[in-house]
């Protein structure tokens, strides 16, 4: 496999928080979360939940970019 030297690199939008839902886990961005209940809960048990825990980004304080060539994340 031929390394990468990351030459075309794009500048990524900083990550939004995501939420979990306390009882199935999933992780969703909010504004994913369309109708305030947990998708997953609703399609499996029926119950729409609106319990969930927010999560911060991780590496929020570092800039990302992503190698058009090769999709490699980086972090700066």
């Amino acid at each position: 496999m031929p390394l990468c030297n990351h030459q075309t690199i794009v500048l990524l939008p900083p990550q939004d928080k995501k939420l979990r839902c306390r009882h199935c886990h999933l992780t969703i961005n909010k504004k994913e979360l369309a109708d305030d209940y947990c998708p997953e809960c609703y399609e499996v048990y029926g119950v729409k939940r609106r319990d969930f825990e927010q999560l911060e980004p991780e590496g929020d304080s570092k800039t990302r970019y992503s190698c058009e060539k090769c999709g490699a994340i980086i972090l700066v």
